[in-house]
């Protein structure tokens, strides 16, 4: 720090404290457009209602100026500005010291913006941690974009809706307050101020009727976004793919039918609109007409002096113009309602309870992981996805899970890794009971090696080490290049592994990928390492790493592989094999082919290379 003070001469200033609303106060069961807003608000509410209250006092005084110019005409008229002009000086001095100070008092707002983006991001920030929390099913039921669409609509919403609150709603209350305490000073006759209460129900309550059905279109219009982003420019991403199938003009065919139809969503929300402005000026008109008609009879009357009609007349056009203004935002207002409301949908969810009280801390010399008669159904799905799995998996051992598409192994590792939790039975490390176990302790012993390894448009470097950039094991980590063969590829690259990948790790190959994963698991010196399907789509030499990593990397390793290749589980410790969410068959490589089951068959139609529905099936 004093490095940089030193080199720029300005101090690096403190991180923002973000405050975070508190997850018991979710108003999850609301459609209140208020309560949501206020959720988010509240951590901020003593910043919020203080600059609310400066900037009515500021708008209220801006607003006065027609009474101070009626004030002057009324002096001049009347003669006394003339011949005791003090009079009139200590009347407009003051005034005129208060309006400057309105003005340049914008520099005061600083910390309301600072609060202003604070909360903004603080929202997004609460929006992302929740979702985290969010079953796994729920994740792979949504769309990325659509997720992610309304993480950005909701944010940019907000941002607009405080920007409606104080340069329209706020300018509009404190202009209100200046104008109706200017028509009671001027001594204007009482129902004048009728008129304009008038004029400010008949405005407004013409601009909300003639808007009522806008909520609806905006809604419907944001819905065809989302499904805009999470149909159509997920391809995008996809762009192997896109390229090997031809799928450019497929892809134009379809954002070229949803965009018309957002478009067609959009017209209806222009007929609306313009029909409601051509109604609000047609009311506008109205009353305009009716206070000229008042203010020239008080001239003609002798009852209404010059001044006075000048600030009545004056103070009607700053009214019809804030209005104007409220009722623009209006429409802004309801469509960035509609967006922010979006996110609710997601905050709506509520996160599965995957940590259970009492708390256990996790053994750290546990013997083994034990599955004591465990059972789960996938909702609206026939049948067991896992039944009655008895499976004792030992410290130190690599067990192997193979079996037929659908017969149960994913579910069961999901169940290891606590993405899910048992219906009935128990899952155990040692002598805790994972549910009591808290999930970031368990995880973080935990390294995967999955059939696609996941990768971020970051260097090779921080691919690799994740999060633990900041607090990596050098020796660890050079060691995992050379047991993940990456240190040639590595020495190969100009930038070495400060070599961005590009999105989804696009500049790399299958196998390049695969050994990466394998690099990302040895980092994270883990307890357990589970294998899922890690070297079913790899050519002969990646897989040959894999295998070299697994009898050497990780030797004296817990290891858990998912394998469709037989080939590659010839010396676990254990294989078991599943059918129907069962474990029908349990032990050794030699022992299972001696059975002649359902493992012997499974070899059989792998190592003939024979290939038909079954054999497909099991590969």
């Amino acid at each position: 720090m004093l490095k940089t003070i030193i080199k720029t001469g300005v101090k690096p200033m403190q991180d923002p404290q973000f405050i975070l609303p508190d997850e018991r106060d979710l108003p999850a069961e609301s459609a209140s457009f208020l309560r949501w807003l206020w959720f988010f608000l509240r951590p901020y509410r003593k910043t919020f209602f203080m600059f609310t209250a400066l900037r009515i006092v500021r708008f209220a005084v801006l607003a006065m100026m027609p009474f101070f110019i009626g004030i002057t005409i009324k002096g001049f008229e009347e003669g006394w500005a003339m011949e005791n002009p003090s009079r009139l000086m200590w009347m407009i001095v003051p005034y005129m010291v208060a309006y400057g100070l309105a003005l340049i008092s914008m520099g005061l707002f600083l910390n309301e913006a600072a609060m202003e983006d604070r909360l903004n991001r603080s929202m997004a920030l609460f929006s992302v941690r929740h979702m985290n929390r969010l079953s796994l099913n729920w994740h792979e039921s949504q769309g990325s974009g659509s997720k992610m669409q309304r993480i950005t609509t909701a944010r940019s919403s907000l941002k607009q809706l405080y920007n409606i609150y104080k340069w329209s709603l706020v300018p509009f209350v404190g202009s209100v307050i200046g104008i109706f305490a200017s028509v009671i000073l001027i001594d204007a006759p009482f129902y004048f101020l009728l008129l304009y209460a008038g004029f400010i129900v008949t405005f407004m309550a013409v601009g909300v009727y003639t808007a009522r059905n806008l909520p609806k279109m905006h809604d419907r219009h944001n819905k065809m976004l989302e499904k805009l982003t999470a149909r159509v420019y997920e391809f995008v991403g996809a762009v192997r793919t896109v390229k090997a199938f031809n799928m450019g003009a497929y892809i134009d065919e379809q954002a070229q039918r949803h965009e018309a139809d957002a478009h067609f969503a959009m017209r209806d929300v222009f007929k609306i609109t313009y029909f409601k402005w051509t109604v609000l000026n047609m009311t506008a008109f109205f009353w305009i007409v009716l206070t000229l008609g008042l203010c020239l009879s008080g001239m003609f009357g002798g009852w209404l002096s010059a001044g006075a009609f000048a600030t009545v007349f004056f103070l009607m056009f700053n009214l019809w113009s804030r209005l104007e203004e409220m009722v623009y935002m209006q429409d802004q207002f309801l469509e960035y309602r509609n967006g922010f409301m979006r996110i609710s949908e997601t905050l709506r969810e509520k996160p599965q309870m995957m940590d259970f009280a009492p708390a256990q801390s996790l053994p750290a010399d546990w013997n083994d992981i034990r599955f004591n008669n465990v059972n789960f159904t996938y909702d609206g799905q026939k049948g067991h996805a896992l039944h009655n799995i008895n499976l004792i998996i030992p410290r130190g051992k690599t067990i192997a899970l193979t079996g037929r598409s659908g017969a149960g192994k994913s579910t069961l590792v999901r169940m290891l890794m606590k993405q899910m939790l048992p219906e009935t039975g128990t899952i155990t490390v040692g002598n805790a009971n994972l549910n009591n176990v808290p999930g970031h302790e368990w995880l973080n012993r935990i390294a995967l090696v999955p059939q696609d390894v996941e990768l971020f448009n970051i260097t090779i470097r921080d691919n690799i080490l994740l999060d633990r950039i900041d607090a990596v094991d050098e020796d660890l980590y050079q060691r995992a290049l050379k047991h993940a063969a990456l240190d040639e590829l590595i020495a190969s690259l100009p930038d070495g592994d400060a070599t961005m990948i590009g999105e989804r790790g696009i500049k790399l190959s299958g196998g390049q990928r695969q050994r990466l994963g394998i690099a990302r698991a040895f980092v994270r010196d883990a307890d357990l390492i589970i294998f899922d399907e890690a070297t079913s789509a790899l050519d002969s030499l990646s897989e040959q790493v894999i295998q070299t990593a697994m009898e050497t990397a990780f030797a004296g390793k817990t290891m858990v592989i998912i394998a469709h290749r037989l080939s590659t589980v010839k010396h676990a410790d254990n294989l078991i094999v599943m059918e129907n969410g069962e474990i029908v068959e349990n032990g050794g490589f030699a022992e299972l082919l001696a059975k002649n089951g359902t493992f012997a068959k499974l070899w059989a139609m792998q190592s003939e290379h024979f290939i038909d529905g079954d054999a497909v099936a099991a590969q």
